[in-house]
């Protein structure tokens, strides 16, 4: 098996961790922490699957640097492929992205404990938690399309390669921006609403024992003799009224 065999495989392997990783985490942090309140399985999922991801980009920057010196050793006109230095410059802001969400993301996951992600959140923090997974999501993506577009080779700019992923980019923000919040307010609206109901409740029955308790004394103080029936029989219903 050839050397370059062996390092594509190690580099498709690195792609395959990350890509996966980032994508589960996203469907975790979704699912355990969006829709339902964060708890400690979301931050051990999310934490481990972080680690996946670093690995993966790890995998990906080390066979990748490896690749370039096998192909200059058989095209030195490799480095003229602009698609080549396209893919480089999405890596750097998928690395840079991991970093982030690594020093800021996680550490605001495992605030919001107890909670979900977006309850009471500020909008610049939606914009950024949002920005910041629609680039993981895309620049994952981007790499894996264009390492099989061969086409693209020595042809394509790479201002129109990088102004295709910033487009992309934009337009992932907007509908994930869209989704979270409406999800998050329609929670919010949910939990008023809940609110509201067992509010109202309550002051029925605050205001319904009182009342019962007001026509039994009547009919005692009216007859005596029924008086003491009429509490005997309106016992049970005092009971649940007061209960």
């Amino acid at each position: 098996m050839h050397l370059l065999t062996v390092v594509k495989m190690v580099h498709l392997i690195g792609l395959v961790m990350g890509f996966g990783g980032a994508v589960l985490l996203d469907l975790t942090i979704f699912k355990h922490g969006v829709l339902r309140p964060i708890s400690k399985y979301t931050i051990h999922q999310a934490e481990m699957l972080s680690k996946v991801v670093s690995w993966g980009l790890t995998s990906l920057w080390c066979s990748g640097v490896a690749l370039i010196v096998i192909n200059l050793m058989d095209k030195p006109e490799y480095l003229t492929n602009q698609k080549l230095w396209a893919k480089i410059i999405i890596v750097v802001l998928l690395t840079l992205n991991g970093i982030f969400i690594h020093n800021r993301v996680l550490p605001y996951l495992k605030n919001q404990l107890g909670h979900r992600l977006f309850d009471n959140i500020e909008s610049s923090d939606a914009v950024v938690l949002t920005f910041a997974g629609s680039i993981s999501f895309v620049s994952w993506t981007t790499p894996f399309i264009l390492g099989k577009a061969s086409e693209l080779n020595y042809v394509t700019p790479m201002w129109l390669i990088l102004s295709v992923y910033l487009i992309a980019v934009l337009l992932a923000w907007i509908v994930m921006y869209t989704v979270m919040t409406s999800i998050a307010a329609l929670q919010n609206f949910a939990r008023k609403v809940a609110t509201s109901t067992l509010e109202q409740s309550a002051t029925w029955e605050d205001m319904a024992a009182p009342q019962a308790l007001a026509n039994v004394s009547m009919l005692t103080s009216a007859d005596p003799q029924y008086g003491r029936i009429a509490i005997v029989q309106r016992e049970p219903e005092l009971m649940k009224q007061t209960g």
